[in-house]
This record gives structure tokens, C-alpha cells and sequence, in this order.
């Protein structure tokens, strides 16, 4: 296998490089001498053999040292010279600088903030522009828009990357090919757009996609299908994502070469069974999936998936364990060869070997199953055998080469994914297809577009449930630090075992009856989870009641309120755009994708910062708006956006009240510049939200005087003590008191004596209860909460 070995060499040389420093000269010179050095030894000893070797060496085994220190050199050649004409030269200067240059990628929208990739032109010191080259990394604010090749100038001060003892994000970015990063600057844009015309079409083609994604499905699946078909998956809530981990599912939430393995087998299933031909079938998958990649923004890591994903189409056509080691260690090397840094990528590795695992254990897995089943059943079963193989042999395959990797870089082993993954799998192609097909209908017909989009949600959100039902405690074993020697000697055992199989098979077939127990002992095990598992209802229909759901936001509110009429109310929204996305997409009615009214109760930034991109997804058709309007970034953002769109806006007056429907009503108490106190009645039940605690609001109600007695009462300000005088509790006499607070708040709240005063009352927080859903029929009260009792 003489393409491997010097694939492996060279790698190896490239690994060598990034731990021991040397000029590329000295490892090129090194190169050339050891491969003048080969051509002599094999010209003097053409018939030279080792011991260990059966026969006489070839020509390649003494050429390997030079092709190992060849990779060295092209590693050492690869890297960027750090000096006056490279930006990371102004590292770590206890001064602004002035940075102008261009988006190279399309902006990384984050909750609360938001990333820039900067290819820089020029830096100013002080004395006039310098030209320079070389990318930065820059953290601006979220909400403002940028687009690819947009030309910026910025101001702040230039960091070096950290880097600690658990991770290195300094490595990680210069794997990216950057060197330096700002955390905090002013831009300034500035006119004309330097991006590759191509790619500027791509990448507004690929924002167009997203955009319909969120306008036609509801979160969390616009956000599930915004990973899976787009590599966008910074939209699903960090307890989604956690449940995707542990239950080792999260390769179907990204642009992985594991995923798009998946969809090039769909396209060969599709084309060779429309032209009978398998080769040319596999041609054509492959050809699809590069012109997918190359749609949804063709970024190096969905390139590099795009490759490994029809590698792994390749090596199940070829068959051959050999030929499909061999041509997976090239393409690795072209892809070294490319950025070497890959080598280091954990998205490469994930993807490398799980393509290994398929080459080497998808076969063997097969044949042993289908023994398994021909002993059970004398009959035709090529039908099951098919199912087990597309939908659990081959995930078995590629996680027992990934699983060290896992152990390694997440510290834990997920128990539960050989379950899990079998339940998701079978309808991920029906996500991509129905999905993306909905996505691309809806930017020619959006009509038609949203009635497909209706036909995929249900696979969409089978996807989540089964998901969230498998991550169950006990399913995952966190290990903690795993030393890098364990991992090493995990591969070698596995790879020992598999190419001495046959030597294990004897021992297995004088073991086939206890095999046997264990495959009907598994047999039942699934169908019982298969009648465990339900389905929920995908609409979520009303239940008669009012509701009042304190959404987990922080330090900060979000609060939702559907009547029985079916109307909803959204109260501010907190800072996270993905947690508050999700929850309104949870609970709105499944063809909802409107607000009824939008509350803003408190102009302050963190009150409001989710919402100048929640309220593209779910409009409101009307506002309430309370505070001033310029007391923050995302008050003004969403003034903007209400103005352009031409939804209405009524300023809050005390006195005020909407009208919900049933004797339902909202009514403002008190409203000044920082915002609004608001009651909310339905029949006999009363809640009092305090959001926007202005100086005298407590004064002009009389500290609850003029309320009178409430049911509900939430803390003003996360508890904040100048904001919640003791008067007020003992005015209102709440049955429940909530408190919204982020847990370990870096301003220390709640307040201590606002918990001393709120002795022998009942208190719910975000912090450790999530969610708090009140329900009421207008006699008596319920409480849900997320966690906790």
C-alpha cells in the first residue's frame, strides 16, 4: 500500500514540524539529502530486506524519510511571517490602532454578539495608514448588520489570542489562519465592497436561504434545519445543543462529513435508481454534493465535509478495505496541502475517521448481522438487512472509530447514542430533502414553499423529541480529563483487532450461541423502546386557560402570555435570541407566526437585545411601547424596524389597558423614561409585573396601595433592593413571588435583603426553577416549572 505509506509520511512530517521548530530551509535540506541518500541505498542494495519484511523492500519504503521531512518543510513553509507588514507585528499595544479592511466571510451572528472575520488592508499607529496583511478576528455589538466584503474601519486595541491549559484559542484561530483579535472596537463603515463578486452572490444567495428558513418553519426546527442544511447551528439554545451531545446526535446538526455522507448516498440511491448505472450514479451524487457546498457558501469546513462526505460515497462503491485506506490518506494529504493546520481541526478528525470506520466496519458489521437474522429467520429478509445497514450499521461503524475522539475533546461517552441514532437517522433524509426543498421552493413561491415546509416540520420535529426524550441522566459518562496516551492506545487495540480478525472470528464462531442470546436480548430491548417511545402532538393546541410563562432570560424579562382566546402577548425578551427563538417556537401554535402584541415594558439593553431579530421571525401586528426610545442600541434598532414595516406603535400612558378578550386585560399602572408597571387580570386572578421601575413609580401607586392584593408578583430589577422595598409585599401579599435572574449574576442579585424580606412568601426563580408557567381559569391558580418542584 504504497500510497498510504507516503500519505502517512508526510502527515507525519507536518505533525513533527508544529512540535519541533526549524527553518523550511533546514527541513527542505534535510529532505533533499535524505532522498539523494535513498536513491544511492537503493541503487547500492537493490535486493535489501528487513526482517520483519517478507520480501524485498520497494522502491518507495527508502524514499518514505525524505517524503517525512518534506511534510516538515511544507508545514514550516506554510506559516506567515510575523513582521512590520503583518498585522499580528501590532499585537498587545497599550494603544488604539485604527485597522481598515473587508469582511472575508458573511458576519457570525451570536445571542449577544456578533463576529467578524477582518482581511486587513492597513494600520494606523498614529502616524498615517501602513499597509499590512493578514486577518483578525473582531467582536463587535449584536443586532447591527454587515454583509460580506463590506469595507470597515476599526478602532481598538489588538490582542494576541489566549491560551490556557485546557484550551488553546490562539491555536484554534491560527488554524484559520488568524493571528489577532479585538474584543471590543468602534467601526466605522466605509463606502465600496472588496469581496470576490462569486462569492458575494453565493453568500447573499446562502443569508436569502436562512432567512426564508425562519420564515416558513418555527424554532427550534428553523434552527435545527438552518444547521443541517445550511452549517448555520448557532441558532439552537445551549440545552438543545447539550441534548444533542449527550445523546451523541450532534453530527446532524452541523455540515459534517459524516452528514453529508448521508446525503451523497441519497443522491447515488436517487440516480442509480433512475439510470440503472452504479457509476455513473456515484458520479453524479458526488457532482451534487460539491454543487450543494458550493450553494450553502462553500467555507472551508463545508468544502472540506463536502470531500470527506463523497470520499466515504467512494469507499462503500469500491469496497475494497485497501483501495479505500489509500485514497482516504491521500485526500487527507491534499487536504494538508491545502491549510496543514487541518490536521489539528477536530472537524477533520470527526469526519476522518468516521469515514475510516466505514471503510473498515461497515462490511464486516453487515455480514455479521445478516448472519444473525438468516439463523433467526429462514426467510427473505433483505429488506430488514437493508434497514439495519442504512440506518444502524453504518452509524455503528463510523462512532466506534469517533468515540476516542469524543472521550478526548468533550470528555464523555454517550450510552445512549447507539439508541438514539438508529430512531433519528431513518428520517434525516426526509429532513434534507422535504426541508431544503421547502427552503428553495419558498424563494420562488412562497405559498407553495410553506406547504411543503408543513409536510417536513413533522420529520423536523421528530428529530427534537426523540432527542430531548433519549437525554435522560445516566445516558452520558463524563469523564473528565482524558490523557492523549489512553486515546493512542484505544486506536492501536482497535486497529490490532481489525486487521488480526480472523484470528478473533475462530473464537467468535465457537461463542455463536451466546451471540445469538445477545442479539435477541438486543432485539427486544429495541422493540421496547420502540413502544416506550411516543409521538407528541405536533400542534400545540390551547387548554382553555391563561397563562403567564416566565421565560429563563437572564437577568433580564421575558414573559409570554396566551389567553384562552388564543391570543399572545410577548413582554420583552431578554438577551438571547436563540433561547427566546425556541421558546416562542415551543409554545405559539403551530401555524402562529405572529404576535399579537408586543409589550416593550423597559428600554434597557439586556431587556431588549433578543428581539431586533426575534421580531423578524414572529412580527407583532401590534406594539406597546414604554420608555425611552434612545436608551439603548436595541430600543432604537427596534423603533427602526417598526417604523420601515409600518407596525403600528401606541406609547404607554398610565391608566392605559388592552383588552385580551373574556375579561381578560393588561393594564399599565405607571410608565415613566425607564419603562412601565403593568397588571394583568383575567376574572378573580392578578398579576403585577414591575419591569420598568422609574424614580417615583412606587409613589404613584401607593406601594400597592392603590393595586390592592395580587396573586403574582414579580421582583422589579432581578431582585435589585432599592427597586423592591419591603412596603410593596406587604401591600400586594402575593401568593407567588418570581424572581428572574441569571444564576451566579456577576451583580451579585438577588439582593440579600430582598430575600430577608420575602420570608414566608412562596418564591420561584429562573436561576434554578427554568420556565415558570402560570395557568389560571380566573378561580384558582397552577404552577409549572422547568426544574425543580
Amino acid at each position: 500500500m504504497p500510497l498510504l505509506w507516503m500519505s502517512i509520511s508526510f502527515l507525519a512530517g507536518i505533525v513533527l514540524a508544529a512540535s519541533f521548530t526549524l527553518p523550511a530551509w533546514a527541513w527542505t535540506s534535510i529532505a533533499f539529502l535524505l532522498f539523494l541518500l535513498s536513491f544511492f541505498l537503493r541503487r547500492r542494495f537493490p535486493n535489501f530486506a528487513l526482517p520483519v519484511f517478507k520480501s524485498t523492500l520497494s522502491t518507495y519504503h527508502f524514499f518514505l524519510p525524505a517524503i517525512f521531512f518534506l511534510g516538515a518543510a511544507y508545514f514550516q513553509f506554510r506559516q506567515p511571517n510575523i513582521d512590520a507588514f503583518h498585522i499580528a507585528f501590532y499585537n498587545d499595544r497599550s494603544y488604539d490602532l485604527l485597522i481598515t479592511g473587508y469582511l472575508d466571510e458573511p458576519p457570525d451572528y451570536r445571542d449577544t454578539y456578533t463576529n467578524l472575520k477582518v482581511n486587513v488592508e492597513a494600520v494606523d499607529t498614529g502616524d498615517g495608514d501602513l499597509p499590512v496583511s493578514g486577518q483578525i478576528l473582531v467582536r463587535v455589538l449584536p443586532n447591527e448588520e454587515y454583509e460580506y466584503g463590506e469595507r470597515i474601519r476599526l478602532r481598538g486595541e489588538l490582542k494576541t489570542p489566549p491560551e490556557n491549559e485546557d484550551f488553546s484559542y490562539r491555536d484554534y484561530l491560527a488554524r484559520q489562519g488568524i493571528h489577532a483579535y479585538m474584543t471590543k472596537s468602534e467601526v466605522t463603515r466605509l463606502p465600496g465592497n472588496d469581496g470576490n463578486f462569486v462569492y458575494r452572490l453565493v453568500y447573499s444567495f446562502k443569508a436569502k436561504l436562512i432567512e426564508n428558513t425562519y420564515k416558513i418553519y418555527q424554532d427550534p426546527e428553523a434552527s435545527l434545519l438552518a444547521g443541517i442544511l445550511f452549517g448555520v447551528d448557532t441558532g439552537l439554545p445551549k440545552s438543545l445543543q447539550t441534548a444533542f451531545k449527550n445523546t451523541g446526535t450532534a453530527h446532524i446538526i452541523a455540515i459534517s462529513g459524516f452528514n453529508i455522507a448521508i446525503i451523497a448516498g441519497l443522491f447515488f440511491s436517487i440516480f442509480n435508481a433512475l439510470l440503472k448505472n452504479e457509476r455513473l450514479g456515484a458520479t453524479l451524487a458526488v457532482i451534487f454534493v460539491f454543487l450543494y457546498a458550493f450553494l450553502v457558501g462553500g467555507d472551508p469546513a463545508v468544502m472540506r465535509a463536502a470531500i470527506m462526505g463523497s470520499f466515504s460515497l467512494f469507499a462503500r462503491q469500491v469496497g475494497r478495505r485497501n483501495a479505500g485506506i489509500n485514497t482516504l490518506a491521500a485526500v487527507a494529504v491534499v487536504m494538508a496541502l491545502g491549510n496543514p493546520h487541518v490536521l489539528w481541526d477536530v472537524g477533520f478528525q470527526l469526519s476522518f475517521f468516521a469515514t475510516l470506520g466505514l471503510i473498515l466496519y461497515a462490511e464486516p458489521f453487515s455480514n455479521i448481522t445478516a448472519r444473525a437474522i438468516e439463523r433467526i429467520s429462514k426467510q427473505d429478509n433483505s429488506a430488514i438487512i437493508d434497514i439495519l445497514n442504512e440506518n444502524v450499521i453504518l452509524t455503528l461503524a463510523a462512532q466506534v472509530m469517533t468515540i476516542p475522539l469524543m472521550m478526548y475533546y468533550f470528555n464523555r461517552i454517550s450510552l445512549i447514542s447507539f439508541i438514539a441514532n438508529p430512531f433519528i437517522l431513518p428520517v434525516q433524509p426526509a429532513v434534507m430533502i422535504l426541508g431544503g426543498l421547502a427552503v428553495f421552493v419558498s424563494l420562488i413561491f412562497r405559498p407553495l414553499g410553506q406547504l411543503l415546509a408543513w409536510v417536513a416540520w413533522p420529520f423536523a420535529g421528530y428529530t427534537i423529541r426523540v432527542v430531548e426524550f433519549f437525554d435522560i441522566p445516566g445516558g452520558v459518562i463524563v469523564l473528565g480529563d482524558v490523557p492523549l496516551w489512553v486515546i493512542y492506545m484505544t486506536y492501536t487495540t482497535l486497529l490490532l483487532v481489525t486487521f488480526n480478525w480472523s484470528a478473533i472470528q475462530n473464537w467468535f464462531k465457537s461463542a455463536a450461541d451466546s451471540l445469538r442470546t445477545v442479539a435477541l436480548t438486543l432485539a427486544f430491548s429495541f422493540a421496547f423502546i420502540c413502544m416506550v417511545l411516543f409521538w407528541s402532538a405536533s400542534s400545540r393546541s390551547g387548554d382553555g386557560r391563561f397563562h403567564i410563562t416566565f421565560l429563563e432570560a437572564g437577568s433580564a424579562d421575558a414573559i409570554l402570555i396566551q389567553t384562552p382566546e388564543g391570543r399572545n402577548v410577548l413582554i420583552n425578551g431578554g438577551d438571547s435570541v436563540s433561547d427566546l427563538s425556541s421558546e416562542l417556537g415551543r409554545r405559539l401554535p403551530f401555524f402562529t407566526r405572529k404576535l399579537d402584541w408586543l409589550i416593550i415594558a423597559s428600554t434597557e439593553e439586556e431587556q431588549l437585545a433578543a428581539l431586533p431579530r426575534v421580531v423578524e421571525r414572529y412580527e407583532p401586528e401590534n406594539v406597546l411601547w414604554s420608555g425611552n426610545v434612545q436608551a439603548s442600541f436595541s430600543s432604537r434598532s427596534l423603533d427602526k424596524y417598526f417604523a420601515e414595516n409600518e407596525i403600528p406603535v401606541s406609547r404607554a400612558e398610565a391608566g392605559q389597558r388592552l383588552e385580551l378578550g373574556e375579561g381578560a386585560f393588561i393594564e399599565v399602572q405607571a410608565a415613566g423614561p425607564r419603562g412601565s408597571v403593568l397588571l394583568i387580570e383575567y376574572k378573580s386572578f392578578r398579576a403585577l409585573l414591575p419591569i420598568g421601575v422609574s424614580e417615583g413609580t412606587f409613589e404613584s401607586i401607593e406601594y400597592g396601595n392603590a393595586i390592592g392584593k395580587v396573586d403574582v408578583l414579580l421582583l422589579a430589577d432581578s431582585g435589585y433592593a432599592p427597586s423592591n422595598p419591603p412596603d410593596i409585599f406587604e401591600n400586594l401579599n402575593p401568593q407567588l413571588v418570581v424572581l428572574d435572574v441569571a444564576a451566579g449574576d456577576p451583580d451579585g442579585l438577588p439582593s440579600q435583603d430582598v430575600l430577608d424580606a420575602l420570608e414566608g412568601y412562596s418564591l420561584l426563580r429562573t436561576d434554578r426553577n427554568g420556565w415558570i408557567d402560570v395557568s389560571t381559569d380566573g378561580t384558582e391558580m397552577r404552577v409549572n416549572v422547568e426544574r425543580g418542584e
